[in-house]
């Protein structure tokens, strides 16, 4: 607006230098005012010029009255362009990331639900495996699990059959004889996935049974060492 107004101000000084009515040049120059003269139409022609609405015509012939006006116009077109397709850009990236963090959220959530629906099928498992309630499970008790029909489904659904059952136990148990609830939660959801989970899953199991094992091994040394002492 503001050089829309230099530019009609020229206009406004040549008109006083021709002012006979019957004279082309200020019929010319009233018509060019009519187009840069108020707010309005200001607003009006700037949207004109921007959307490239036969704005040919009248900067042709303000270019007649100020020949380097042709500036101002093509200069606002490529400023107004720039913050326009910098505004879009805006827009697309906003919503772009918008959605990728819904869908971020979205993926998270149904993990959780994914997660907790596995949890509660767990439990109903161990529930069902723990038939003298003691809250553990025997090796009697785990292996019947994998000859009874129902149970025997659910294991293959968690990709484990009968004759998985022996190192599955081996593995679950943490060298006591038998299994209790936090060890079979913890290991199964361990050991679901890939072969290659299951794999590092059975090795740090082994490496922390071979650690006990040591650490028993030298409390014995150490107290027979003592005892020697004495």
């Amino acid at each position: 607006i503001f050089g829309m107004s230099i530019i009609a101000q020229p206009l406004v000084v040549l008109l006083e230098d021709v002012p006979d009515p019957t004279d082309p040049r200020n019929v010319k120059i009233h018509e060019l005012l009519s187009i840069y003269g108020g707010l309005d139409a200001m607003m009006f022609t700037l949207v004109q010029v921007l959307t490239w609405d036969s704005m040919h015509a009248f900067i042709r012939d303000t270019i007649v009255f100020l020949p380097f006006s042709w500036l101002f116009f093509y200069a606002y077109i490529a400023v107004a362009s720039l913050v326009l397709m910098n505004l879009v850009t805006a827009i697309i990236v906003e919503n772009a990331m918008a959605t990728s963090q819904n869908d971020h959220q979205q993926r998270f959530f149904e993990k959780k639900e994914k997660q907790k629906r596995e949890m509660k099928e767990l439990k109903t498992m161990f529930d069902a495996m723990d038939r003298d309630s003691s809250g553990a499970i025997s090796w009697q008790e785990f292996r019947s699990s994998f000859q009874d029909e129902q149970m025997a489904k659910k294991w293959l659904l968690l990709d484990f059959k009968p004759d998985d059952c022996r190192e599955l136990f081996q593995l679950l148990d943490d060298g006591d004889g038998q299994i209790v609830a936090e060890e079979f939660f913890e290991g199964l959801m361990n050991l679901k996935g890939l072969a290659q989970a299951r794999d590092l899953y059975s090795l740090s199991r082994t490496v922390g049974k071979l650690q006990h094992s040591l650490d028993h091994m030298n409390d014995h040394v150490s107290r027979g060492k003592y005892s020697v002492t004495m």
